[in-house]
């Protein structure tokens, strides 16, 4: 799923703030230059939780992306920052099997369809010619500036979340609040809780339909 195509659509960081004070009858703030109350502050912060738990979660489809890398002839190390955990390599239609670092030279001995990697490092076999591989992986940039370029966390103002519509606002909204009050004997608590959860239901069966493992969202 494309998100930057959408990004300018979507609530931003202040947007999500504004909306989370006044579901709490808080007073508003004119500018997000304005802020400086601590309270406010841990609203800003737990917008970022929420964002990071959801997204941390479960493997959303508009998280994986691919990286295609040219490895020349005789090379067997790549470095690369991917911005995410690792999923697959490919070199064409061929897969490579994932070896444990550990097991680098029994297992790297006798095979060319291998790879390991530690850190930003991808290890690989070498092979008499130069190769294209297709690198998948799981990005944990959660967040893009106006321009579409992907962040770790939101930042600025006009920053958003890479959750993408119509599911966003309220991910973002009714997640903080139940943070921000964590006390399920609060009036509004489960009200919160339940647009939240229904929110991320209704995320992952817009989704791929054959994952196997469920979203663990936590309160942080």
């Amino acid at each position: 799923m494309d998100t930057e195509n959408t990004s300018q659509l979507k609530p931003t960081y202040f947007d999500i703030f504004k909306k989370v004070l006044n579901e709490l009858s808080w007073r508003e703030v004119s500018s997000f230059e304005e802020i400086e109350k601590s309270e406010h502050k841990r609203v800003l912060n737990l917008i970022n939780m929420t964002n990071s738990d959801v997204l941390s979660s479960y493997i959303w489809d508009f998280q994986i992306e691919k990286q295609e890398i040219e490895l020349e002839r005789d090379a067997t190390t790549i470095m690369s920052d991917f911005g995410g955990r690792i999923i697959s390599v490919w070199e064409n239609s061929k897969k490579y099997k994932y070896v444990h670092p550990t097991q680098l030279n029994p297992k790297f001995s006798n095979r060319t369809d291998v790879y390991s990697n530690i850190g930003n490092l991808i290890i690989t076999t070498p092979q008499k010619q130069d190769r294209k591989l297709s690198v998948i992986y799981v990005s944990d940039l959660y967040a893009q500036d106006s321009n579409g370029t992907k962040k770790a966390i939101m930042q600025n103002s006009d920053d958003t979340s890479i959750i993408p519509l119509p599911y966003v606002e309220q991910i973002l909204v009714y997640g903080t609040l139940i943070r921000v009050k964590a006390n399920p004997s609060f009036a509004k608590f489960n009200y919160w809780r339940t647009l939240y959860y229904n929110a991320i239901t209704n995320l992952r069966a817009s989704g791929t339909k054959s994952r196997e493992n469920t979203p663990r969202i936590t309160f942080g």
